[in-house]
């Protein structure tokens, strides 16, 4: 039976070896944290679990059709977003044709990695837990890496890459309908929002390339409190890890003789970051060059073909005017609810693969 190692079991790491396990390969993942989802060592993170909504464009037939995976069963359908942009707010509902889901991220039986998981271990999959790659040079060549935000990765394999720097905060509320709010305003050119879903809930506050004050982090708690009456007792400083966002050539599929997957590969949204559509995809395009190099790097171009002009967006955005970024932005919620009707899903046409699968 051929065999193939996979190190990270996030959700680019699961798909290939879902893909792979159903091929007949026999596939062994190795994981730095104790389970699926477990206790990060994410640094202002250290012993504790990330356990947050995630929401995404996807489209699930499309998704399934492509994979062979789905994900059904703990996608959450969500129907409008609330922004507070620059002082203003708009609640946006999205159109029936855009489909917007809300994914639970951490070890809890209605995440989403624990889903694929579960879905590798029928498949046989083999797991190592608690098992760290501290030497690269040491794996067999074609080892798929799928490592995340994990900027040790980035490093080890000379891929360009941005540190990211922000603020979280979790809990629990009794609350299960999923529900985001997103706030965009002078503290960073990200942006901060906080998520909802199956009672798990969370803040996050980033900026990449550059840390962030504590006073960026009490303006953005005091909004949450004012505005929606959302409190949290306990923020944490983390440095996030590593993001693929550099240069205009970032996206690759291979480094040195390993095949990159998921963040690592560069296959985001350079723009508003959105990563778990790529995730996926880049996740069976990883499968994919187990089997055949020059198929799979074929696909990985075609699928991220709009990343060059997504880092083009989110260079003129970074350099926008304040004046101009509040403008532009109410002049955009206003119109979204036209533009969405007209353009349908075609409004993600930034995030890897969506449109093309």
């Amino acid at each position: 039976m051929r065999e193939q190692v996979i190190v990270g079991a996030g959700i680019s790491g699961l798909v290939a070896a879902i893909d792979l396990a159903r091929d007949g390969y026999s596939v062994l993942v190795r994981e730095r944290r104790g389970e699926v989802g477990g206790v990060t060592d994410i640094k202002g993170l250290e012993g504790k679990v990330i356990n947050i909504g995630d929401g995404t464009p996807i489209n699930l037939e499309r998704l399934r059709a492509y994979t062979g995976i789905d994900i059904s069963p703990v996608a959450v359908p969500l129907e409008e977003v609330r922004n507070h942009m620059y002082g203003r707010t708009f609640d946006l509902q999205f159109a029936g044709n855009v489909p917007v889901y809300l994914v639970e991220r951490g070890p809890r039986p209605t995440s989403l990695d624990v889903f694929l998981y579960e879905l590798a271990v029928s498949e046989g999959v083999e797991f190592r837990f608690n098992d760290t790659v501290t030497d690269f040079n040491g794996l067999p060549p074609d080892t798929i890496i799928a490592t995340g935000l994990f900027g040790e990765s980035f490093e080890a394999l000379e891929v360009p890459h941005l540190p990211v720097y922000g603020y979280i905060a979790m809990g629990e509320t009794d609350r299960s309908d999923p529900f985001v709010i997103i706030y965009f305003d002078r503290y960073t050119r990200d942006y901060a929002f906080y998520s909802r879903v199956n009672g798990a809930c969370g803040a996050v506050l980033f900026s990449r390339g550059k840390p962030l004050d504590v006073s960026v982090k009490e303006r953005f708690q005091r909004q949450l409190e004012e505005n929606d009456g959302i409190h949290f007792d306990t923020w944490d400083a983390v440095n996030i890890g590593a993001l693929p966002v550099k240069c205009p050539s970032n996206p690759r599929l291979f480094a040195r003789n390993y095949i990159l997957s998921g963040t690592l590969s560069g296959t985001v949204d350079p723009f508003l970051l959105f990563g778990v559509h790529g995730a996926f995809v880049s996740g069976k395009i990883a499968a994919m060059a187990v089997r055949d190099h020059h198929g799979a790097l074929a696909e990985f171009a075609r699928v991220n073909r709009n990343y060059r002009r997504g880092f083009l967006v989110s260079s003129i955005y970074r350099y926008f005017p304040m004046w101009l970024l509040k403008r532009t932005s109410w002049a955009g919620a206003r119109l979204y609810p036209v533009l969405s009707s007209l353009m349908g899903d075609r409004m993600f046409s930034l995030l890897p693969g969506y449109g093309r699968i």
